[in-house]
């Protein structure tokens, strides 16, 4: 695995930029309308190990914790 980004003294990820092929779509209209607010939220890896991170409209990871070892 390549080297981990920095993080902040509080343990978030510095890192915005998503890994290259991971972004994807989640689609969540089936199961309910409680739910419905999730369709169309996309979600990418981090390089920092954190596998589902939200994406900004421009296509920035939103503020996230690195993973406990």
């Amino acid at each position: 695995m390549s080297e981990k980004p920095a993080a902040t003294p509080d343990g978030y990820c510095t890192n915005k930029k998503p890994v290259t092929g991971t972004i994807r779509q989640i689609n969540a209209t089936a199961t309910g309308p409680k739910f419905s607010h999730l369709h169309g939220r996309r979600y990418a890896a981090c390089p920092c190990g954190r596998d589902s991170v939200s994406l900004t409209d421009r296509n920035n990871l939103r503020r996230h914790k690195q993973p406990q070892e």
